[in-house]
């Protein structure tokens, strides 16, 4: 396996939650379940979005789910109405063609989307697509068009020891009709099948903490991560020194909070209460 990036930042808990939002610069955003859900935008995401574009304050689109292109989640959001540039967008894909690089790999065995395997073409990680070609390593990321073929194929190279590797540890996708199997599901049912675990990339690992740092170009401190899962954007926020903020819009609930580890510093009910927050706090006017 490749060797796992490690990260920490020194942060200071007893800061009280309204000091640490008063001193929001910037912000990084989660979207399944956080801007919006399928097709539909969540209450408050439209104009809060179209407030920090007007007021010039910095963010970014920062998404896990990597069953879609960059292309595909602009022209979505772009369809929406929302602002939405290519710097403006890092998912978990971004993160694993940086990790390939670094680590030398050009070859995997991609379990991804069509639309994905021809956005790491276009990046130069050209992927093995049948048994005749040799790849250096597995790449899991969340297929839905996943079949047994493909998951036969990646058990056996695992198996074999290649280096394996994953885009992020996301058990369920949150949708309209209900979460739905995500990849850290099937990260599951391999290490049922081979005994073997990946590296993870993607939050709430260092390595997606790290490029929106670099993205967004503030101190941590000064960023606040939104997102609606404890166990990824919240973990990731703490872990990483951002202002963790806790939106109830998506997967977690707030009878979940008594039992986490991971503690926002602030829960909304939905992007329209951060809105009115940072109003509040006069990080927007």
């Amino acid at each position: 396996m490749c060797p796992t990036e490690s990260r920490t930042h020194d942060v200071t808990p007893a800061t009280p939650p309204d000091e640490r939002v008063a001193a929001v610069a910037g912000l990084a955003f989660d979207l399944d379940g956080t801007v919006y859900l399928g097709s539909q935008l969540l209450p408050g995401a439209g104009s809060l979005l179209a407030a920090l574009a007007t007021a010039g304050l910095p963010f970014l689109f920062a998404t896990n789910n990597s069953s879609k292109s960059a292309e595909e989640y602009l022209v979505r959001l772009r369809a929406m109405g929302l602002p939405a540039e290519r710097e403006r967008l890092l998912t978990s894909n971004d993160v694993a063609i940086a990790r390939l690089r670094e680590a030398g790999l050009q070859r995997p065995y991609l379990v991804a989307t069509p639309a994905v395997v021809e956005e790491y073409r276009s990046q130069g990680i050209d992927a093995a697509e049948d048994d005749t070609d040799v790849p250096d390593c597995v790449l899991l990321t969340f297929d839905t068009t996943l079949t047994y073929a493909k998951l036969r194929r990646a058990s056996d190279l695992v198996r074999a020891g290649l280096p394996y590797l994953a885009t992020h540890p996301d058990t369920v996708c949150p949708t309209p009709d209900g979460p739905i199997p995500d990849c850290g599901a099937f990260i599951a049912l391999l290490a049922e099948a081979t005994g073997a675990h990946p590296e993870v990339l993607g939050k709430p690992k260092a390595s997606m903490a790290a490029a929106i740092e670099a993205r967004l170009g503030l101190p941590t401190q000064r960023i606040a991560f939104v997102g609606d899962r404890l166990y990824t954007d919240v973990r990731m926020a703490v872990e990483h020194g951002f202002v963790a903020i806790l939106t109830l819009t998506g997967e977690a609930q707030r009878t979940d909070l008594p039992s986490s580890p991971h503690r926002p510093d602030v829960v909304v009910e939905s992007l329209a209460d951060l809105h009115a927050l940072l109003r509040r706090h006069g990080t927007l006017p």
